[in-house]
């Protein structure tokens, strides 16, 4: 997905994986596309891709730690939980209605979120961070990462899908 491709080729990508391989070529192409104002939608564990290119945490606004980095330690998952989400203060096209919702799925805590990204949705369970869903301070490219996804359960749930479906439209400028 990261090969080098003309202004205008694709509106959004959308990454739904934990790779930690990247080229230069490939890590020069996704910061041009994101440069020149590319969407970018982060699903789930693709928050740990590329542990050793910072660039890629500064791109979506957070970073999973998979192992301890300097005084951070790494971060924590809890798989097959009940989740109850609310959408942040801030209203924003991504979460335009969509209500608070209880899903199955995971969640992670102890992971990197830049300060100034501005978050989308919330939870208050006990073995995750309060944010899980946020847009990216990037400058120049809409960029959405939300936490949620991890299997079927959250895939078919309609809260999910609207969200990921609104994810990809606004990064997309089409909202």
């Amino acid at each position: 997905f990261l090969h080098a491709a003309a202004p205008g080729d694709y509106d959004v990508l959308v990454l739904y994986d934990m790779a930690q391989t990247i080229t230069d070529e490939q890590k020069r192409n996704l910061t041009a596309y994101v440069e020149r104002g590319g969407g970018l939608v982060v699903l789930h564990h693709a928050l740990a891709s590329f542990q050793s290119w910072p660039e890629y945490g500064r791109l979506i606004g957070g970073k999973y730690l998979l192992k301890p980095e300097g005084d951070a330690p790494g971060s924590g998952f809890q798989h097959d939980v009940w989740i109850d989400v609310k959408p942040a203060a801030s209203p924003h096209p991504v979460t335009r209605g969509i209500a608070p919702f209880r899903i199955y799925d995971e969640v992670y805590n102890k992971f990197r979120l830049a300060p100034e990204s501005r978050p989308l949705l919330t939870t208050n369970h006990p073995n995750s961070d309060r944010t899980i869903a946020w847009v990216s301070p990037h400058p120049k490219a809409r960029i959405v990462y939300v936490q949620l996804g991890h299997g079927q359960e959250a895939h078919h749930h309609p809260a999910f899908r609207r969200l990921v479906t609104q994810a990809i439209r606004w990064a997309g400028g089409r909202d």
